[in-house]
């Protein structure tokens, strides 16, 4: 939305096709939606050839499909383990594959959406920040491998964000206002970050705005990963 609010015509992935639709109304001919899943190589070279064939051009491109698992690794099951690493892992590699040489053309940017427990280690998600830890690498890396062809790649590691996967977290709370409560006063800007916050950081790093800017993973936190 953001994106698109700056003047950005969009190509959007995702798995439901009503989200999908009510997206395409509210922005109309700036958006192009993708139903599939990003799991799948397929779908995302999908994507970009959509993209490039409606808009005829990629100057920037966004990782942000992510799932999240808050359990000892001892008791993670093998189902699990392989959901988080194709979405958090495998999609944003499909991602890259697909979107190289177009964003090479453009001179464009790659933004990897992560996390801060990909910075910072938590207790009781060790896969969840392990498939975290290794996209903040992932886009470094791929910031030195694609430097020379001016495409700049970098990661976005938000702390907690006001979201319905965070509510439905504190949901599972015997008393969930006071699990939110207590999540907000963990921060130390003393509450949790909204959707937009991170959305205008996402629209910087991917602006000309930040054309010498790469190979950085940058917090959006409240602070919290400087403790």
């Amino acid at each position: 939305m953001e994106l698109a609010r700056r003047g950005w015509a969009v190509t959007v992935v995702a798995r439901s096709e009503a989200a999908l639709a009510a997206l395409a109304r509210r922005l109309g001919d700036a958006a192009l939606p993708v139903t599939g899943d990003v799991a799948v190589a397929q779908v995302n070279r999908m994507a970009v050839e959509a993209a490039l064939e409606r808009f005829g051009r990629l100057d920037a491109v966004v990782a942000n499909a992510g799932v999240t698992l808050a359990k000892p690794v001892d008791e993670t099951l093998e189902p699990e383990l392989d959901l988080l690493l194709a979405v958090n892992v495998k999609s944003v590699v499909y991602l890259a594959q697909a979107a190289h040489r177009p964003l090479a053309r453009t001179r464009g940017a790659f933004v990897v959406i992560a996390s801060n427990k990909g910075l910072v280690a938590q207790r009781g998600s060790p896969v969840y920040v392990a498939t975290k830890g290794a996209v903040v690498q992932l886009a470094r890396a791929l910031a030195l491998d694609w430097a020379r062809e001016g495409v700049r790649v970098n990661a976005l590691c938000p702390g907690l964000v006001d979201t319905e996967m965070l509510r439905s977290f504190a949901a599972a709370a015997p008393d969930p206002e006071r699990a939110l409560g207590r999540l907000r006063s963990e921060q130390p800007l003393g509450r949790l970050a909204e959707p937009e916050e991170c959305a205008a950081a996402v629209a910087f790093l991917a602006s000309p705005e930040a054309r010498f800017i790469t190979g950085v993973a940058l917090p959006v936190d409240g602070g919290f990963t400087a403790q």
